[in-house]
């Protein structure tokens, strides 16, 4: 292992101006998933598919492996080299969605726009390695505060991109954003000499890429080829032969995509199933709420918003979002991680829970995105933490990836599930200008299950035991589980 020498001796203002380049370019992922929301429906019309969902899906399936194998690349090649990469790739993938002539060649382009998901962690290294010391716990806030900020500014300017000169502006702005970014990067921040070189785990990422996406693909599919028939049953069947040999794989390797050997603690197992569910719940609303305000008023339940009409209800939830992070990071410190989670989980359900009983007026939708920000906010600061504390400090990096990889795929079932439900409720006819409308009982029914899914969740946080203290930071964690393997590793 080999190390750089730090950034020493810059001014306060030479610090910030190498570091807002790559918070920019860190959120650039945060950003077009929130530029692209408010477009969804004009997505749905211009390429005459109902499983619009799937824009979003197949951007969390490539993160899930993109990010515990890009990062290893990361660790062992460089954290720099791997985020320019990534970024070039984000920008190829935002070329071929803005000239995408059908739904395939569009997906396509989301895929390789999903491997832009490693830039964020691999930022996060790259700053632990050059920053100084001090002023790294400085950058880390910096960087969390911007990506929060792209949930406010998204839904603005996605909205207007989309309204006045349709959803592909959305991916020309995305290719131009990472054009202008990446050099500045390059030019500005230095490369780490910090290297952990492991066996990349390809075999491993592939197996549980293609068995999470085989099964995701029969659920989402199962309503249009029927769920007796054999093409669904081939394909079920094909993905749980995968995701078993890649349980048999990871058991087997010495550098495993996910440790399934830290599942063994309790802590962490339930804090990524209750992870699972909350995000099930986020991801499944983020593709609802926008196509229900911008449902025409005359099917007697829409609102008939523009594109930029979403931003009403997605800019308050992004700022109660960006307020609850720091406060549930202090509700950790002075009371217990699970509190916060449990508020988290509660929100989720209430939200959800409303928007399927009342969703006709303005202040019905607003209502619910407040309580979703406050859930937003305290979800992902309260899983951190309760991750921090389950596993030994050794591990603090391989559950950081687990916690991320339960996120993704909760957020990656969430859409896919709710975007079935969807799909099996589209109203005769539709638009006269062939845009695809949900009825609503489809809405109803989608946030019915995006609810039930955040109240399981909740249930396992309230009976799970740990994450009941304050927070310590990862020094009360106990290692028992894992002494073993850190040893190896050691």
């Amino acid at each position: 292992m080999t190390h750089t020498s730090r950034l020493e001796g810059l001014s306060t203002a030479a610090y910030v101006l190498r570091l807002v380049p790559l918070i920019l370019l860190t959120e650039v992922v945060a950003l077009e998933l929130a530029l692209v929301y408010p477009a969804l429906p004009h997505m749905a019309t211009e390429f005459r598919t109902p499983s619009i969902g799937w824009t979003l899906t197949v951007v969390s399936l490539v993160g899930v492996v993109a990010q515990p194998l890009l990062g290893k690349v990361a660790d062992g090649h460089g954290k720099k080299r791997v985020i320019v990469y990534a970024a070039g790739a984000f920008a190829v993938g935002s070329l071929m969605c803005a000239l995408a002539p059908n739904f395939p060649v569009f997906l396509a382009g989301r895929a390789v726009q999903g491997i832009a998901m490693v830039i964020a962690p691999a930022a996060y290294g790259l700053i632990r390695d050059v920053f100084p010391v001090r002023l790294v716990p400085v950058a880390m806030g910096a960087i969390t505060t911007g990506i929060g900020l792209s949930v406010i500014v998204g839904p603005v300017v996605g909205g207007a991109l989309t309204q006045l000169f349709g959803f592909r502006a959305i991916f020309w702005f995305c290719l131009l954003y990472a054009v202008v970014l990446t050099p500045l990067v390059v030019a500005t921040f230095p490369e780490s000499g910090v290297r952990l070189r492991r066996r990349v785990d390809v075999a491993g990422g592939l197996l549980f890429g293609c068995g999470a996406a085989g099964v995701l693909l029969a659920v989402g599919q199962g309503g249009r080829w029927g769920w007796g028939s054999g093409r669904l049953i081939a394909v079920a069947a094909g993905a749980c032969v995968l995701l078993a040999l890649f349980v048999v794989c990871e058991l087997r390797a010495a550098y495993p995509l996910i440790d399934l050997r830290l599942l063994a603690g309790p802590g962490l197992r339930w804090t990524l199933l209750a992870a699972f569910g909350g995000s099930v719940a986020i991801g499944g609303q983020a593709l609802t709420l926008p196509q229900l305000v911008q449902t025409p008023k005359d099917t007697g339940f829409g609102l008939g918003m523009a594109p930029l009409g979403v931003a009403i209800f997605l800019v308050p939830q992004g700022l109660l979002s960006a307020a609850g992070g720091p406060l549930g990071g202090l509700l950790a410190r002075r009371h217990a991680p699970r509190t916060g989670l449990l508020i988290a989980l509660g929100c989720l359900a209430t939200s959800a829970a409303l928007l399927s009983a009342l969703h006709t007026e303005v202040w019905h939708i607003l209502l619910a995105a407040l309580f979703a920000g406050v859930g937003f906010g305290f979800f992902f600061v309260s899983v951190s933490n309760l991750v921090v504390e389950a596993v030994p400090a050794t591990h603090t990096g391989v559950g950081a990836g687990m916690m991320g990889v339960a996120n993704n795929l909760g957020n990656a079932t969430g859409v896919t599930v709710l975007g079935a439900v969807l799909a099996q409720h589209v109203l005769d006819g539709s638009g006269a200008d062939d845009t695809i409308l949900y009825a609503e009982s489809g809405y109803v029914c989608a946030f019915l299950v995006a609810a039930g899914a955040a109240a399981v969740a909740l249930l396992v946080a309230a009976f799970m035991r740990h994450g009941r203290t304050p927070a310590t930071g990862g020094v009360g964690a106990v290692p028992s589980e894992t002494n073993s393997l850190a040893n190896k590793e050691g």
